[in-house]
């Protein structure tokens, strides 16, 4: 029996090899950087630990449970909410009576909030068919400008990367779902020790990184330096553009983003939320290490800060000096994310263009650490189900 190939170290692909390996299936996972994770990484800088991107754990997915060992993760949690300007906004499961003594909600928007938790009660599908979008689904609600243009569209714009929310509604349920009965977190080394996880369940020798692929078919490979490698089914397991390269196919508008990191002197610890700015260059930004303080040397405060504009590190610096008075910002490294995300959908002339290939990525599902991971549990099975 010949190996499975799988291409792409990433989430997805860490996942189907981990799923194959369990089944007592052979494996070979190619790798074209030095290093496994994908856009679920992170560096060492001067001391501190840069996300690629801001990033978080949510530990409410059914496949980040059923997959990882969240407390070998150490994971540091943020507060559940939201800081809007001056204005403290937490989840109101947790902290109900604060809904009545927030200036940002009115009668109507508690009403609001009422009618969609209703909603979220039974099963809520990330993806269910619909055609409308979250824009369009907000504005179906009678929340009122304030809360809708403070809160709940930077917050939502945060979350999909996109100015005007054209993700469908039912990804707006399903998140808003894991954000009330979840948690958000980061690992005590950065996210970076997420795909550190699931490769350490792998034999090492399968694993090869640094190899790039030149060419492939649904039972071989063909590596750059001119070998051919047969298998008994191969896994496309990378970004959607990036599949859509290797495919010969145009490459599909995903959702680009920009995160810059910056350091400041260590002061008092405030709550560990998300501050939702929304402006042109900048969406939001957090001080990390009241999350965890272990990201930075001792003394020092981390901030990111996420623009989705081509903004400048002047441009984004000046924009959270603005939200941070008598904080002296010095810069530490960005990160460009091209494809940070794929619209949902975007992926038919992939699938067409596969011919017996199996897929896996979040664009098949949806963008997430959960899509990622239920991806490569999906490809790993149909294999096994081939052979």
């Amino acid at each position: 029996m010949k190996p499975i190939l799988i291409v792409g170290g990433g989430i997805a692909g860490l996942q189907a090899a981990n799923i194959l390996h369990q089944n007592n299936t052979d494996f070979i996972l190619f790798e074209k950087q030095a290093s496994l994770g994908g856009r679920v990484s992170s560096v060492e800088k001067d001391g501190f630990i840069l996300d690629r991107g801001f990033q978080v754990l949510q530990t409410s997915y059914p496949e980040v449970q059923r997959s990882l060992d969240l407390t070998s993760l150490r994971l540091h949690f943020f507060e559940s909410g939201a800081k809007i300007k001056d204005q403290m906004f937490f989840n109101p499961l947790r902290r109900p009576f604060d809904l009545f003594s927030s200036d940002l909600l009115t009668f109507k928007d508690v009403f609001s909030l009422a009618c969609i938790w209703f909603r979220l009660q039974g099963n809520v599908p990330a993806v269910d068919g619909s055609k409308q979008t979250t824009q369009e689904l907000i504005e179906s609600y009678t929340f009122s400008d304030r809360f809708k243009n403070e809160f709940l569209i930077p917050f939502f714009q945060g979350v999909f990367l996109q100015e005007t929310l054209t993700q469908p509604a039912s990804l707006f349920f399903y998140y808003l779902h894991q954000f009330l009965y979840g948690n958000a977190a980061i690992p005590a080394k950065g996210m970076q020790a997420i795909p550190d996880q699931l490769a350490s369940f792998l034999p090492a020798e399968q694993l090869r990184l640094k190899v790039e692929i030149s060419a492939l078919d649904a039972q071989s490979v063909t590596l750059k330096s001119g070998e051919k490698i047969a298998g008994d089914a191969v896994i496309l397991a990378v970004d959607l553009p990036v599949a859509a390269k290797i495919l010969g196919l145009q490459a599909p508008e995903t959702l680009a983003s920009r995160t810059f990191y910056f350091s400041a002197k260590k002061t008092e610890t405030e709550p560990a939320l998300l501050r939702l700015v929304g402006e042109e260059h900048l969406l939001h930004f957090t001080c990390l290490t009241d999350v965890n303080p272990g990201l930075a040397p001792a003394g020092k405060a981390l901030y990111s800060a996420t623009s989705l504009q081509s903004s400048s590190e002047k441009d984004v610096k000046v924009a959270l000096e603005k939200q941070l008075p008598g904080q002296k910002l010095t810069f530490i490294h960005s990160f460009d994310i091209p494809h940070s995300l794929q619209k949902v959908d975007a992926y038919e002339a992939v699938k067409n263009a596969a011919k017996g290939i199996v897929l896996a990525g979040d664009y098949l599902e949806f963008p997430s650490l959960q899509g990622a991971l239920q991806s490569g549990r999906k490809a790993a099975e149909e294999v096994l189900a081939r052979t």
